[in-house]
């Protein structure tokens, strides 16, 4: 009977070759000999613009205009093929090296890993999840800057809220400096993901070019079914599982110590016991917090020193902010008692942190507190400010950009810090009624010794604004992104400019400036009023 079937099957297959094209009598004579289902039709692949700009650190326009900034990342391209300087591109706030230089530039985190180059964001939502293929950016001027290209597992237009948000790196390199400034569409290799998306986020790094990059659009390249050759992945092997036992590490040479019954011991530390506590401590210095977290599990003596809170006096957490949750910081709690100086830039977003985990955290770590840099932490609200100038009563320096979900009254608890040398508002919802004094003599001293000399950072109601007083009550307002009229400020200080062009000014002092074409500079001095 099998022989009759077999037959027959041949002679239909030799009736189809005929009919049919070589191509064809193959793949069915394959499935009939192999006795599996035919080959599916590849999916086919989607392009889509950008729907939506979700989120982003900064940008070059002010936010009731669209020139120059980052919306203009949605939709298709507004100036490509076309190479220049046009107001319909998206543009970070800056570029160069200029702004890290100036005299007021806040010193750069220890341990920040050489890998993470990133300096700005933006986060793109586009209207079908997809498994990536591609990924293209129109760059229209002076490209290069774009480092990181990362993926998220949550949809954000579902109405249900993230349980569980993954972010996967798709692309990531290393600032380059093209050598022309015309228009490329930039398109790196991407790695193969296990889930699908619609949410890309851009990473870019403008230090070693010449003038602004400016972005036009981006697409999103991708199939609705997973790709088969990602199910079919080998395993990746955990080279934990290759090392030696216990029992076989304790047999190899190390230092031994003698036990009082005359008995050799082990004192499984290696040869770190015969060294300077100081000198063990300088060496670690010099680890970044994933490798301090992973020696730590090593032995006992080096577990004391990773733990040791002297090694946690500045704390950088913006590289792993994709990583970070309140188990993470509660785990660091114990370590960062002698805390001085903490980035928790870009961190928290999407239910990754919550009140609970922060304000325990900075219950602990908030009293030796000196710096704190917040920029756009959308988890921050108003019972976050309360802690922060509760637990902080040392704290000189707060950077709260782009941490525009924050009520304009929230920002009443900042006046409680008074210690406060330098405060960043660029892009919050800050009111100048907040910065005004309403009662009696008294409580404008009280200002006046928390504002001087104090730098502030603005750019809802003024795209950006510097004030910066010294002890003779005397300071310089500058502004970007005008034209604006700004009197009262304060209710014992006023200025009376009409600013009519934007500018661009970090430190009058060492004069780093940098200015846009056809973009001049005004300053006023705003002296208080008895």
């Amino acid at each position: 009977m099998l022989t009759l079937l077999s037959m027959f099957y041949y002679i239909c297959l030799r009736r189809r070759s005929r009919s049919g094209t070589r191509g064809e009598a193959l793949t069915s004579r394959r499935a009939v000999e192999s006795g599996q289902r035919a080959v599916l039709p590849v999916s086919v692949e989607v392009e889509q613009y950008a729907k939506e700009v979700l989120d982003f650190s900064s940008h070059y326009g002010s936010e009731n205009s669209m020139s120059y900034t980052m919306w203009n990342l949605a939709g298709v391209p507004n100036v490509y093929p076309s190479s220049g300087d046009f107001t319909q591109t998206a543009v970070c706030r800056a570029y160069g090296t200029w702004w890290e230089q100036c005299a007021s530039a806040p010193p750069p985190f220890r341990r920040t890993p050489k890998s993470f180059h990133s300096q700005d964001y933006i986060e793109l939502g586009f209207e079908e999840p997809v498994y990536p293929t591609a990924v293209e950016v129109f760059e229209t001027y002076y490209p290069g800057a774009i480092v990181q290209i990362l993926a998220c597992s949550h949809n954000p237009f579902s109405q249900n809220p993230p349980s569980d948000v993954r972010w996967e790196v798709l692309w990531s390199g290393e600032p380059t400096k093209v050598l022309t400034p015309q228009a490329r569409q930039f398109s790196p290799k991407i790695k193969h993901i296990s889930f699908p998306t619609n949410l890309l986020r851009l990473e870019v790094n403008s230090s070693l070019l010449d003038y602004y990059t400016e972005l036009d659009a981006v697409i999103l390249r991708g199939v609705k079914e997973r790709p088969m050759l990602a199910l079919y992945k080998m395993p990746i092997i955990d080279i934990s599982d290759l090392s030696d036992s216990e029992e076989e590490l304790s047999d190899v040479g190390g230092p031994y110590r003698q036990g009082g019954d005359g008995k050799q011991q082990r004192t499984g530390n290696g040869y770190f016991d015969k060294l300077p506590y100081e000198l063990i401590q300088l060496i670690l210095s010099h680890l970044t917090l994933p490798d301090l977290c992973r020696l730590a599990q090593s032995c006992k003596l080096l577990h004391q020193h990773c733990c040791d809170p002297l090694q946690y006096t500045q704390l950088s957490l913006q590289p792993y902010w994709a990583r970070l949750s309140d188990a993470s910081l509660g785990h660091l709690q114990s370590r960062c008692t002698l805390l001085q100086r903490l980035n928790l830039s870009w961190t928290g977003n999407r239910g990754a942190l919550t009140l609970t985990g922060f304000s325990s955290f900075m219950k602990a770590c908030g009293l030796s507190l000196v710096c704190l840099e917040m920029s756009c932490c959308h988890f921050l609200n108003e019972a976050c400010l309360e802690v922060i100038s509760q637990t902080c009563p040392g704290l000189q320096e707060l950077n709260l950009s782009s941490c525009d979900r924050l009520h304009p009254q929230a920002f009443t608890h900042i006046s409680k810090l008074t210690r406060l040398r330098r405060l960043v508002l660029y892009r919050t919802k800050i009111e100048v009624g907040v910065l005004s004094v309403r009662g009696n003599h008294n409580q404008s001293d009280q200002l006046w010794s928390f504002i001087s000399p104090v730098q502030i950072y603005s750019s809802s109601a003024f795209p950006w604004i510097i004030m910066s007083w010294n002890s003779n009550k005397e300071g310089l307002l500058s502004f970007q992104g005008g034209p604006v009229m700004v009197t009262h400020i304060l209710k014992y200080a006023s200025i009376s400019y009409n600013v009519d062009s934007p500018f661009v000014e970090l430190n009058n002092e060492n004069k780093c400036r940098q200015k846009k074409k056809k973009k001049t500079m005004i300053e006023g001095y705003i002296k208080r009023r008895i």
